[in-house]
């Protein structure tokens, strides 16, 4: 089955430029954010990190750390999700900047990507220019703290394959998609989906159609991170079942 364009490319993608916007709503109503906060604070207390770099999407997420006394530098990788971003964000630096060509002007402690970002990252090449690039942003001993979709879990729920409504008040955001798989190695799935907002009597539609997804089984991103300039530490449970979390550090 041939690819679509997004295949090498993130910027097609509609949902972080032309639906920014409800992306991060959905993002605000549907996720747990103490609970990770909670585990990313573990974590970063564990390594004695204070400067930390923060990939995308997570914005509540990124508040309840910045209260926790983080230094934090917040990297998104679409101008529209940036200034969704600075509408709710306060007191740190904003870049923005493709995850594979990361550039800071100075080491940081600890990499944070906790929105299963690496789905986008469709071939190996990409992951081990991620993966570079974030051990040249990191001080020696530094990490990496990323979760990821796995393989045979991304699609056996709804959150992919089905409905997903979050309500506050009166205000409603659902999702209603759909998932294929349509290649083995590596392993990506076609997605589309329509998010509807409802706030009172009035309702909005959004398509986002034609994404292409990753998923990574343990075994693989510990075989990407012996090919790289990081050292696998350990997996840990994410807040939901389809995903997992992992723990690197730079040699």
């Amino acid at each position: 089955m041939a690819l679509p364009s997004c295949y090498h490319s993130v910027v097609s993608n509609r949902l972080y430029t032309h639906l920014a916007e409800i992306g991060s709503l959905f993002y605000h109503f549907h996720f747990p954010h103490r609970d990770i906060a909670q585990q990313i604070d573990i974590c970063l207390k564990r390594y004695r990190c204070q400067r930390i770099v923060f990939f995308g999407g997570f914005l509540d997420t990124v508040q309840l750390l910045q209260e926790r006394g983080y230094d934090i530098t917040y990297v998104e990788y679409t101008p529209e999700m940036m200034a969704q971003a600075k509408k709710v964000l306060r007191g740190m630096n904003f870049v923005l900047s493709d995850m594979r060509e990361l550039n800071l002007s100075e080491p940081f402690d600890a990499i944070i990507l906790m929105g299963r970002i690496f789905t986008y990252l469709h071939t190996d090449f990409d992951v081990q220019k991620t993966f570079s690039a974030f051990a040249n942003n990191l001080r020696p001993g530094g990490i990496v703290m990323m979760d990821n979709y796995e393989t045979g879990k991304i699609d056996a729920d709804a959150y992919f394959n089905g409905t997903v409504e979050d309500r506050r008040g009166t205000e409603v955001v659902r999702r209603i998609s759909t998932m294929e798989q349509i290649q083995d190695h590596p392993t990506l799935y076609r997605w589309d989906g329509v998010y509807e907002h409802v706030q009172g009597d009035q309702k909005e539609s959004f398509r986002d159609a034609d994404h292409i997804l990753r998923a990574f089984s343990k075994d693989e991103i510990e075989q990407l991170l012996a090919k790289s300039p990081l050292a696998f530490v350990e997996h840990q449970p994410n807040f939901e079942e389809k995903s997992f979390v992992t723990l690197a550090q730079k040699r």
